[in-house]
């Protein structure tokens, strides 16, 4: 993991989706107008992070992490949500929360 970083609070950690990573990696390069595309960057990637909710506990590599934001917002002056309509798999592959327990 990377280190807990950014934010205090709840979102000290950010989680990706596999499919989602899958996504960014193999066809995300090719995507010139996505604005968050070359941005986002999680700190763990991992299974079922579509289905997460607020206020679940999981565990991703180990370590147990409370689940504070399900989704990330896209932006209105966005290229891609703009010229689809439709929002990219970062918008529901995307969550964060903190360690459950001072690491």
């Amino acid at each position: 993991m990377s280190e807990v970083k950014k934010y205090e609070g709840t979102r000290q950690v950010s989680f990706l989706d596999k499919k989602a990573a899958r996504w960014l990696r193999e066809e995300a390069p090719a995507i010139e107008d996505g604005l968050c595309l070359s941005r986002f960057h999680a700190d763990l990637e991992a299974e079922g992070v579509k289905e997460w909710q607020k206020g679940q506990i999981v565990t991703v590599c180990g370590s147990q992490y409370e689940i504070a934001i399900t989704g990330k917002r896209c932006f209105a002056e966005c290229g891609l949500l703009q010229r689809t309509g439709a929002k990219c798999p970062l918008a529901s592959g995307v969550a964060f929360g903190r360690p459950t327990e001072e690491e």
